[in-house]
């Protein structure tokens, strides 16, 4: 239980110590908080707004397997299904934002200065650049009139690394060319300002100046809704490249569905040529062996002989188009070159997974070739991705080789089978042999010939009637507001790091700070009793009355600290009829001599007759208390030159009397070490009640330990924030190598509001009168 409240204490002082570092320090942290607040306001303020603008799009995302009842050819030649990762990349590439930068001008830059900051204007601009070389350069420009401008270039670079200056006035509309650059303004508008810059950048960089402002997010995870957004200084540029970005990509769908269509018409094409004069040769070659032979119809064997090889070949021309595919696609997929173009997606039927292979090839292979735009090939996730696409060319090629082996079986089943039954034509008689090879081979053409005819004329009407499968569901609005800074909270991020700043400069410098502030740094480093803490006051002018508080404001709260003290030594020398003093601190100025005179003035108030010695010779400041001359005094009394009754001297005040330090002599240690001191000490505490010795600092010469073995109570004075740590230190070395009698400890000088009582007694300072004026 004892253990558990010791606990509690220690952290409620550990708490009260916190607070109080912080009150001590509260004007340095307020200090930090302003200057804090001052400089994020700053910021905030000349920050240039960022305004986002948002365009929603659908995307076409396909399903695989759902042409499994279309026919070869539109298998072959279909399209690849869309997928939201790959239209996601494919909106935030490099190549996109350069096509919506042919619509909206990001290369353009005119800037103003209004109230104290630089603004944009993009198309408020009261005149227009058009530049041929100089891009990147900032121009300071000045209109002269209507008809002429002024224009500045601080300090640019040329390509050797050198600086350039330029400064000239020309005329509107006319071409100024020079070793640097070449441009020419028009005038489109009054001028509001006198002071205007511009920037031109490089239209080839405009995909890549505008990429940086674009985002792209798919609204939920099962959704096929994309929104796509555009980050601008300038609202109504953020709104254009928003809608221009969307229609680009549209647009792009679109011309990549009209290159599928034009190569699946070449395709047509091609075959159609082969088939039209094999059909005319085998037609005339039919009607010509009509005309020789005289042979119209076939029996019924005949017939259904020919008919069946005439399927057979049909079949066989199907597969050997689709071997032939089956060859472009393994030759396509083991040179590596364009793989995006791969139209041949869901070919086989009897393996479904190729389709999907395929796709993620395409996939991988536009997402590596986005990513190489800004990355190397040692990127990380370009390695990945170029491992991921060799692994597919590895899948794809084994798959298609099994496709081809399976296909060149049924060719080579197929023809066996046209084997077998013209083997059986053979036996026919010969004119029906030949007339029956005739009329088949004529079939088959127009068979062959009819497909592709409906197959030209379905993939013209694609071609004509082009549409995306994506579409703008919602155009980009107008910014009002900006998304960027936010202010509120950059101010806010300011005044909280300036508290955090200024309270950990105030815990450092206290740390650092090795001075005694407050009673508790006295009473938890030392072992000897705090007889009194003096609080902070004003002393008077040298040699005046006002010198001696307690005098001069009896009931003060500085008197009322010295009856404190006065009590606390009446405790410890209850017993003696003669009580001797002794007043030392660890150097000069830390109030020895001021504790010396009060205490010695409040004693003779309680009516104690008592004396002050002044036994600081080397720098006597005594005398100057009461306004009295130096005179004779104990350094004459010492060295046998005078008597003790001489050199004692009666103050203005009543039972208070006053032995100087007399004239400064060569040999102080000596004199006050010698026999003469104890006698004169044994003579005065037979006349007076208290005798206080006030004597040089003991940190810097040895006279204090002397005279404290005299005295039956020993004062040691340290001052607030002037004595530092270690003196408690050193006060306890030599409380254990010296057994000084009665060493107490008075802390002098404490500021108000330090400690936890005012200045220790519980009283507070607005209890005395001299805190009422």
């Amino acid at each position: 239980m004892t253990e558990t409240m010791h606990r509690v204490e220690e952290d409620e002082i550990d708490i009260r110590e916190i607070f109080s570092t912080i009150y001590r320090y509260k004007a340095m942290i307020t200090l930090f908080v302003l200057v804090a607040v001052i400089v994020s306001s700053t910021i905030a303020y000349f920050k240039p707004n960022v305004y986002k603008a948002s365009a929603s799009v659908e995307v076409g995302i396909q399903k695989y397997g759902y042409m499994a009842g279309q026919d070869m050819l539109s298998m072959a030649m279909s399209g690849d299904a869309a997928n939201a990762e790959t239209e996601i990349e494919i909106i935030k590439s490099r190549f996109l934002s350069q096509k919506a930068a042919e619509e909206v001008d990001v290369t353009h830059r005119y800037y103003t200065t209004r109230r104290f900051k630089e603004v944009e204007l993009y198309k408020a601009s009261p005149f227009q650049v058009g530049m041929l070389r100089g891009y990147g350069i900032s121009f300071d420009f000045y209109p002269v009139d209507e008809k002429s401008y002024r224009l500045v270039v601080e300090e640019a670079f040329d390509k050797n690394g050198g600086t350039w200056s330029y400064d000239e006035v020309h005329e509107y509309g006319k071409e100024v060319s020079t070793e640097y650059f070449h441009l020419n303004i028009v005038r489109m508008k009054e001028a509001a300002d006198s002071k205007y810059r511009f920037v031109v950048y490089d239209p080839k960089e405009s995909g890549l100046i505008a990429q940086g402002g674009v985002s792209v997010q798919q609204l939920s995870k099962y959704s096929n809704i994309l929104l796509v957004s555009y980050e601008d200084s300038v609202a109504l540029r953020a709104k254009e490249f928003a809608d221009a970005l969307a229609r680009a990509y549209i647009q792009q769908n679109i011309e990549n569905k009209t290159q599928e269509a034009e190569r699946k018409l070449e395709f047509i094409e091609e075959q159609l040529k082969y088939i039209t004069e094999n059909l005319k040769s085998s037609a005339m070659k039919l009607e010509e062996f009509k005309r020789s032979s005289q042979t119209v119809e076939l029996s019924a064997k005949a017939q259904k002989t020919i008919e069946q090889i005439s399927d057979y070949e049909s079949q066989l021309s199907m597969v050997s188009i689709q071997e032939e595919l089956l060859n472009t696609l393994y030759e396509q997929i083991k040179s590596g070159k364009g793989l995006e173009t791969i139209s041949i997606a869901n070919l086989s039927l009897s393996d479904p997974s190729l389709s999907a292979m395929i796709k993620k090839l395409q996939d991988t292979t536009i997402e590596k070739k986005i990513l190489r735009e800004d990355y190397t090939e040692m990127y990380p996730g370009v390695v990945k991705l170029t491992k991921m696409i060799n692994e597919l060319k590895k899948g794809i090629r084994s798959t298609v080789k099994n496709l081809k082996q399976s296909t060149k079986e049924k060719r080579e089943l197929l023809e066996h089978s046209i084997a077998k039954y013209r083997a059986t034509l053979e036996k026919l008689p010969a004119d029906e042999r030949m007339f029956g090879q005739l009329q088949r081979k004529f079939v088959v053409n127009e068979k062959i010939y009819s497909y592709l005819l409906e197959k030209r004329s379905e993939t013209a009407m694609v071609k004509a009637a082009t549409v995306s499968n994506n579409r703008v569901i919602d155009h980009a609005l107008y910014p009002e507001l900006p998304i960027k800074p936010k202010r509120k909270l950059i101010v806010l991020v300011g005044l909280i790091l300036g508290l955090i700043v200024g309270v950990a400069v105030a815990f450092l410098r206290e740390f650092l700070d090795n001075r005694i502030k407050d009673e508790e740094e006295v009473t938890k480093r030392s072992s000897l009793p705090l007889l009194g803490s003096i609080p902070h006051f004003t002393e008077g002018e040298k040699g005046k009355d006002s010198e001696i508080k307690v005098f001069n404001s009896p009931k003060s709260g500085v008197s009322e600290a010295f009856r404190n003290l006065r009590t606390n030594l009446q405790f410890m020398s209850f017993e003696k009829e003669s009580l001797m003093i002794a007043t030392t601190s660890t150097i000069s100025g830390e109030g020895k001599t001021t504790v010396s005179t009060n205490l010695g003035a409040i004693m003779s108030m309680a009516g104690k007759k008592t004396i002050i010695l002044n036994l600081d010779m080397r720098k006597p400041t005594l005398h100057e208390r009461f306004g009295i001359e130096i005179g004779k005094g104990l350094s004459s009394l010492l060295a046998g030159k005078t008597m003790l009754k001489e050199v004692i001297q009666h103050t203005e005040y009543e039972n208070l009397d006053v032995i100087t330090s007399g004239p400064i002599p060569p040999n102080p240690s000596e004199l006050i070490q010698g026999p003469m001191m104890e006698k004169v000490l044994e003579k005065l505490r037979e006349v007076y009640d208290v005798v206080i010795l006030d004597t040089p600092p003991i940190g810097l010469v040895t006279d204090a330990r002397t005279l404290m073995s005299y005295a039956d109570i020993s004062l040691y004075i340290f001052r607030a924030n002037l004595s530092k740590k270690e003196y408690i230190k050193n006060l306890e070395r030599i409380t254990e190598l010296n057994e000084i009698p009665g060493l107490g400890v008075v802390l002098n000088d404490v500021q108000k509001g330090t400690g936890s009582y005012g200045y220790g007694y519980g009283y507070g300072y607005g209890y005395y009168e001299e805190d009422k004026k």
